[in-house]
């Protein structure tokens, strides 16, 4: 059985291997590796289509047990239909940080949190008060 310090990096190790095989451009086969959370899932796959060139950079990991904080800054190019919104063909780029549970090499559950304003201030659904 691992400690408590050792599943924490263990862990901080399957979530960086997430993040660079979901850079690359992950496929559903690809991410039932790594999670069987079906919604979260059906969201990273519509947010690829969305934004094909999608990247996470990661700035910061924190782990403690079995839960993670990622900290990234995400880009990508608007390039189709994104929650009804039509393809703006805009650049984006945001911070946004994931809280993660990882039991057993599996994202169990992932919380996204991000700046929802600037995500749809870029998209040109809302435009900043002057």
């Amino acid at each position: 059985m691992m400690s408590n310090f050792d599943q924490a990096e263990h862990n901080k190790k399957f979530i960086m291997r997430f993040c660079l095989v979901h850079h690359e451009g992950i496929n559903e086969e690809e991410l039932r590796v790594f999670t069987n959370n079906e919604i979260y899932i059906q969201a990273l796959l519509a947010t690829r289509r969305a934004f094909p060139d999608y990247t996470m950079d990661v700035e910061d990991i924190t782990a403690e047990g079995d839960f993670l904080i990622l900290h990234c800054i995400c880009r990508g190019t608007h390039m189709s239909e994104f929650h009804g919104i039509p393809a703006s063909f805009n650049k984006i780029e945001f911070p946004m940080m994931v809280k993660y549970q990882v039991v057993d090499d599996k994202i169990v559950n992932a919380w996204p949190m991000f700046d929802q304003l600037a995500l749809f201030e870029q998209l040109g659904v809302i435009h900043k008060p002057k």
